[in-house]
């Protein structure tokens, strides 16, 4: 990403009253680090000459770990930048996360690792979960708790842009998630070692005094704004960015504000589309008022259309992860 777009993008936020007291800054997609330690120190004076004091900003790496050395995690420490490293599981379970010469990158994400946690940099887990980690849940777990990790995420292999999941072939994918959930729910308890950020999510919705009615990200419009390297930007799930054609990018901010993106058609097409599946899953889903409605881009991917209820992701990350965790 040019700087020209980087900062034309931080004064649009400002110029156009889009910021709260906190900006989160999610460097994700590929893998962030390729763009070099060079490119984010001259981006982090960017946004500090751009945004100053006006908000906290909260920067978040995803990485597969493989490039992570005490130079990155030099970085890590001065901005106090949060780092997540992506990994499925045991060297087995993550055959998938490969090189672009087709080897396992396992051993070097876990070298990675091993840097972070000699130099004290927090950092947290990604796991997908696949057909192969959810049929030996225990090698999960050990492998895990091998890796020292105390903040854990997992989701589902789903069907995206880009990838179709294997698990749409698998009859009995959610009894093995049912059993997945309630073997990790045992071995990570709420008073550690781990957090684990799904059962934190659950105890809290579980817990709540008085009913919730979750109004996601994902349909939010500029909540969850996600930008290209050439300033092509989306609205609603970043994932719906990253198709071959331009069927879901609202703009460019090097075209003018932001907010000119709700005064399109395409913006109004998308959004009555998007609501009318909204209001399909209202009607059919007892978990509605725990989900809202937020696989989004799992529905385009998976039907075509936003105007669907029920996706993979959503019946197995809320469905069977509900019924797996009910009454325990």
């Amino acid at each position: 990403m040019p700087m020209t777009v980087l900062r034309t993008l931080l004064d649009r936020l400002v110029e156009e009253d889009l910021l709260e007291d906190k900006l989160t800054i999610s460097w994700h997609g590929a893998e962030p680090l390729m763009a070099g330690l060079e490119w984010y120190e001259t981006a982090n004076g960017c946004i500090a000459e751009a945004l100053g004091d006006r908000v906290e900003i909260d920067q978040v790496f995803q990485s597969n770990g493989v490039l992570i050395n005490d130079a990155w995690c030099d970085y890590f420490l001065h901005t106090e930048a949060r780092v997540g490293v992506s990994l499925d599981g045991s060297a087995a379970q993550d055959s998938a996360r490969v090189n672009w010469a087709g080897r396992p990158s396992h051993a070097l994400a876990l070298r990675g690792i091993d840097t972070l946690k000699r130099r004290n940099v927090p950092w947290a887990l990604l796991a997908v979960i696949t057909r192969e980690v959810m049929e030996d849940p225990q090698a999960f777990i050990d492998f895990v708790q091998s890796t020292g990790c105390v903040n854990l995420g997992f989701k589902v292999e789903e069907t995206n842009v880009g990838h179709h999941s294997r698990l749409e072939q698998s009859l009995d994918v959610e009894d093995l998630y049912v059993n997945f959930v309630q073997t990790l729910w045992r071995a990570f308890p709420a008073d550690g070692p781990a957090y684990v950020r799904e059962f934190q999510r659950y105890r809290k919705f579980r817990d709540a005094r008085m009913t919730m009615q979750t109004l996601p990200v994902t349909l939010i419009p500029l909540r969850n704004l996600t930008i290209a390297a050439n300033g092509d930007f989306t609205i609603f799930s970043g994932e719906l960015l990253f198709r071959e054609d331009d069927r879901f990018v609202f703009g460019n901010v090097m075209d003018g504000p932001l907010l000119n993106s709700l005064k399109t058609q395409r913006f109004r097409d998308t959004t009555a589309e998007m609501l009318s599946g909204v209001k399909r899953c209202a009607a059919q889903c007892r978990h509605y008022q725990a989900c809202g409605s937020f696989y989004i881009s799992q529905k385009y991917a998976e039907a075509g259309t936003f105007d669907v209820a029920e996706t993979l992701a959503c019946r197995l990350e809320v469905g069977a992860f509900r019924k797996a965790l009910e009454g325990v």
